[in-house]
């Protein structure tokens, strides 16, 4: 229906090119809200390539450890020089990693992933997330006190918008993949695909739904399969399903709860003044950062890089009590430090680092109060960390199912949703804080959760829901190819005009009203009996015959509904074209036409 007048390009009944119908197809079915068998495709693919980008950062991160430690991840084995001297040279190498980068190709974490999907359609760019692959390995080799999975976060996402990307799929869909990416990277870090998917709908989608789920959950499933083959079944942490003895130590939990919202919101207010310091030189904050590390793994050396074996061994209740007490305050120094000046690193690893010793602390004193009948501290270590981690990520129900697939143990989930409900109730009201994530985007001036109203545009792509009812014409045509067109029944007329700023849009109807007109006038004149002059025939101008024509401007095809609204807004059109980009001619480019009800029109459905 696209074509102009008097040319027959050959096009599919949808007015794309022939050529392409097998991915054009594609295209327009992921452009649909509902698309899920498509999706399901992409998301098994986005899956197994996060998968494999995970595995591999994981390897880059840990291989070069063996070369100074006799067991992985135990700093505690180093001298004390080196212990002030890793750190530092770490910070020295990714200050100069940095400095070699213009500063918009330096956002790297689970932030930009956010970033990026609310604010630039899930856009990644590319260097970006080389630059996190690196500098995040390096971070994590050099012993900086954070964690993987931002790193990874930041790759699986990067990973399903470079497949959109070169598929040229529309950008609603890209929203998806990007989801995909995520969750099969925290399934791929941990071999937690539960807690992957609903990390990836609670904190990053930011939705619940059939078509958004079921992708996610098999891009988890893939991403856990190829941890699996790389790494083994076995789970991240090896411990006994101990359970909590007597409800009488339910205050004790609460009490608990109590202190880590409290820490939880300590750490993220702390992160909210320090962020803005991110647009300094990142050679000087990243040794600030270092020294800092450094001086205190002299003293604690348990802070240094993931810290995993640590956490173990606090669940296992093998640290004494003042120790841990030790270890928490030098572990939220270091972490909070380094993660607000910008090192490549994550917070979900030391969150779980902090829970567990601030659980461990709890079950001690337990112990001591009310005797050896009360649970082990290892039981209170495992409930802290999932409070910690749903207090500072505010994602309660990803924080419940990750304890729960870490520790295979079913006996954590009754004091647990307990301690998280606290725990997020403390951060999140008591001290008005929400997330880690959406505080650094307002600290960094960027705009945080969306709307729900700009979420449920941004799910449907313009391809979807375009009017393809249209034909191309120039401005002035005859009158026998003005009857031409309107036997084509078209419902609009894009009027081409190649020396002005944009074409215009005219209702058929309003042509098919003129030539009535006419037709009826001639017969007037000729039931008179009036003789016809002899005169040149003129041409129809479609911008002087009577209707109402609304300025177009143009809309690129992968554009989702909040950008047409978007485009709307801040060009003022009344319609808009949607745009293939084939060919400078009109008729060759344009291949729907979205107008502001197809906007209102989606909200009443």
């Amino acid at each position: 229906m696209s074509q102009r007048t008097g040319k027959a390009t050959k096009k599919t009944e949808t007015g794309w090119p022939l050529r392409e119908r097998g991915l054009e197809r594609l295209r327009l079915m992921l452009s649909a809200q509902d698309a899920l068998a498509p999706l399901l495709a992409m998301g098994l693919l986005i899956g197994l390539c996060a998968g494999a980008v995970t595995v591999l950062f994981r390897l880059v991160s840990e291989w070069p450890t063996h070369l100074f430690l006799s067991i992985p991840e135990r700093y505690e084995s180093l001298p004390p020089h080196w212990r002030f001297g890793l750190p530092v040279l770490g910070s020295l190498l990714l200050g100069s990693m940095y400095l070699l980068l213009k500063p918009s190709r330096r956002n790297v974490g689970v932030v930009h992933v956010l970033d990026r999907l609310h604010n630039h359609q899930g856009f990644m760019p590319i260097q970006n997330a080389f630059l996190q692959f690196f500098a995040g390995a390096t971070a994590l080799v050099s012993g900086h006190s954070v964690g993987r999975e931002g790193p990874a976060v930041h790759l699986g996402a990067a990973s399903g918008s470079w497949v959109a990307r070169k598929l040229r799929l529309p950008n609603n869909s890209v929203r998806s993949l990007l989801g995909c990416g995520v969750a099969a990277a925290i399934a791929a870090s941990f071999n937690t695909p539960l807690a992957g998917v609903v990390f990836a709908m609670e904190v990053v989608m930011l939705e619940y739904s059939v078509v958004g789920f079921l992708p996610v959950m098999l891009a988890a499933v893939a991403g856990s399969t190829t941890a699996q083959l790389a790494f083994g079944r076995q789970p991240a942490f090896n411990v006994p399903a101990i359970q909590l003895n007597s409800l009488a130590e339910l205050p004790v939990l609460l009490l608990c709860a109590l202190v880590i919202g409290t820490l939880a919101a300590l750490f993220i207010r702390v992160h909210r003044r320090l962020a803005k310091y991110q647009r300094r030189s990142p050679l000087g904050r990243f040794l600030i950062v270092g020294l800092t590390t450094g001086t205190i793994a002299i003293w604690v050396p348990e802070i240094l890089g993931a810290g995993y074996d640590t956490l173990e061994k606090a669940m296992l209740g093998e640290i004494a009590l003042s120790a841990l007490i030790i270890i928490v305050v030098a572990k939220l120094v270091a972490t909070a430090l380094g993660t607000s000046l910008g090192i490549p690193g994550g917070v979900i690893g030391p969150s779980l680092f902090l829970g567990a010793c601030l659980g461990g602390i709890a079950g001690g004193l337990t112990n001591y109060w009310l005797g050896e009948y009360t649970a082990s501290p290892g039981f209170y270590a495992m409930v802290g960390m999932a409070a910690m981690m749903a207090a500072l990520l505010n994602a309660p129900l990803a924080a419940l199912l990750a304890i729960l697939e870490l520790t295979y143990n079913p006996n954590v989930l009754f004091p647990g949703m307990m301690m998280i409900v606290v725990a997020s109730l403390v951060s999140r009201y008591f001290f008005a804080t929400e997330g880690i994530f959406q505080e650094t985007l307002r600290a960094l001036d960027k705009s945080g959760t969306p709307s729900w109203r700009q979420q449920m545009l941004s799910r449907v792509g313009v391809a979807s829901v375009m009017e393809r009812r249209f034909v191309v014409a120039p401005q002035k045509i005859s009158e026998e190819e003005a009857v031409r067109l309107i036997d084509r029944h078209p419902q609009w007329i894009l009027i081409d005009l190649p020396k002005e700023p944009a074409p215009q849009l005219l209702r058929a109807a309003d042509l098919a009203n003129f030539l009535q007109r006419v037709k009826e006038a001639r017969a007037e004149a000729k039931d008179s009996g009036e003789q016809p002059k002899k005169e040149k025939e003129q041409p129809v101008d479609l911008l002087q015959l009577p209707g109402d024509r609304e300025q177009l401007a143009e809309l690129n095809w992968r554009a989702t509904l909040l950008e047409a609204q978007q485009e709307f807004e801040s060009s003022g059109a009344g319609a808009l074209y949607v745009s293939r980009g084939h060919g400078a001619a009109l008729d060759n480019r344009a291949s729907g036409i979205i107008l502001p009800q197809h906007i209102d029109n989606f909200y009443r459905k």
